[in-house]
C-alpha cells in the first residue's frame, strides 16, 4: 500500500511544506497535486527516511523526486541502490548514475555564504559567491560521496557519474547569468565582456574573461588572515575526471514551467574518464563542447525531445 507523501505531523517540518501541504486551491494546491503525482512514480525507488526528510529539507528531497520522476517518464528503467547514488540507468549499454544535490546559502558569517538583503535594501546580486556554493557542492558530492562509492563497490570506474544541482535554496537565484553559473563552475570562465568601436561606440565584438579562481576572503577578516582561492574549472583541473557531466535546473514544487524538464542544463565533461553517451539528452539546454588544445567551445543546443 502506497504511503502518503504529505502527513499532518508538524514536528520539524518547515513552512514551505506546511503551506503545500494545507493548501486548499491556487499554485500551493497544484504544488501539492504535483508532488503526489511524482511520489506515486517514485516511492517504491524512495528511501525509508524520504518522507520524513521532505519535512524538514522539503527544497532538496523534493528534488530529487522531481529527478527521478523525470528519468522515469522519459522512458528510463530506473535503480536507486541504498546505500548509492539517487538514481542510475542503462543508456545505450552504459550504466549513468545521477546524484541530486539542492545547494543552499552557505552558514551565515562564514565567508561564502549569503545573505538575503533586509527589506529596502538594495544589494548588488553576489554572482561569485553563488558559484562558489556549486563549486562547494560539487566537491562535497565527489571527493567524499562519490569516492566512497567507488572504495565499497556500489559504483563502478566504467559507470557514468552525474552531478545534478538545484541551486533554488540559494538567495538571488532565481534567474541566470551570461554565462550560465553553471558553466562556471565546469570552465575557468568568467564575466562576459563587450568590444566598442571607439568612433562610433558600436559593439564590435564579445568575449569572456579567464578566470581561473574565485577568492574567499574571511568574514569578518582576522589579522593577518590570507585570502584564500577557491579554484573554479572542475572540468579542467584534473582531478574530477570521474565526472562525466554536470546537470542543473531551479526546478521547484511551486514555480513549475512546461514539460517535465524542459529547463534542464546538461553539461558533458570533455575530459571525463567514462564520458556521457554523446547522443544522451534531457529537455532543456545541452551544452556540446568541442576541445582543441587550451580552447574549449560550447555551444548551447536548445533540446525538445529528449533522446
Amino acid at each position: 500500500m502506497s504511503k502518503p507523501l504529505f502527513t499532518k505531523d508538524d514536528e520539524g517540518t518547515t513552512a514551505g511544506y506546511r503551506n503545500i501541504r494545507d493548501a486548499k486551491n491556487g499554485p500551493l494546491y497544484s504544488a501539492r497535486m504535483r508532488c503526489e503525482y511524482y511520489w506515486k512514480f517514485s516511492e517504491r525507488h524512495a528511501d525509508n527516511e524520504f518522507a520524513k526528510e521532505l519535512r524538514s529539507n522539503f527544497e532538496a528531497r523534493y528534488w530529487e523526486m522531481h529527478l527521478t520522476t523525470s528519468l522515469i517518464l522519459n522512458g528510463r528503467e530506473v535503480r536507486c541502490p541504498k546505500p548509492g547514488p539517487d538514481a542510475g540507468i542503462v543508456y545505450r549499454g552504459q550504466r549513468i548514475w545521477f546524484e541530486a544535490v539542492s545547494p543552499g546559502p552557505g552558514e551565515p558569517g562564514h565567508p561564502d555564504s549569503i545573505e538575503v538583503p533586509k527589506p529596502g535594501e538594495v544589494s548588488d546580486t553576489p554572482n561569485e559567491k553563488m558559484v562558489l556554493r556549486y563549486l562547494n557542492s560539487i566537491s562535497e558530492k565527489y571527493e567524499r560521496q562519490y569516492t566512497n562509492w567507488l572504495d565499497k563497490g556500489y559504483v563502478s570506474k566504467e559507470d557514468a557519474f552525474v552531478i545534478a544541482l538545484n541551486p533554488r535554496r540559494i538567495p538571488f537565484e532565481y534567474a541566470d547569468t551570461t554565462p550560465p553559473r553553471i558553466l562556471q563552475a565546469a570552465y575557468t570562465l568568467g564575466h562576459q565582456y563587450l568590444t566598442l568601436d571607439r568612433a562610433s561606440g558600436a559593439v564590435v565584438g564579445s568575449g569572456f574573461h579567464f578566470r581561473d579562481n574565485i577568492k574567499k576572503t574571511p568574514k569578518p577578516k582576522p589579522l593577518g588572515a590570507d585570502v584564500v582561492e577557491i579554484p573554479t574549472g572542475v572540468f579542467q583541473d584534473g582531478t574530477h575526471n570521474g565526472l562525466s557531466a554536470l546537470l542543473c535546473s531551479r526546478v521547484d514544487a511551486v514555480n513549475h514551467r512546461g514539460e517535465l524538464d524542459d529547463d534542464y542544463q546538461l553539461v558533458p565533461n570533455p575530459h571525463a574518464d567514462v564520458p556521457l553517451p554523446p547522443t544522451f539528452r534531457f529537455r532543456g539546454t545541452y551544452y556540446a563542447v568541442e576541445n582543441a588544445g587550451d580552447e574549449y567551445k560550447v555551444t548551447p543546443q536548445e533540446i525538445t525531445l529528449p533522446m
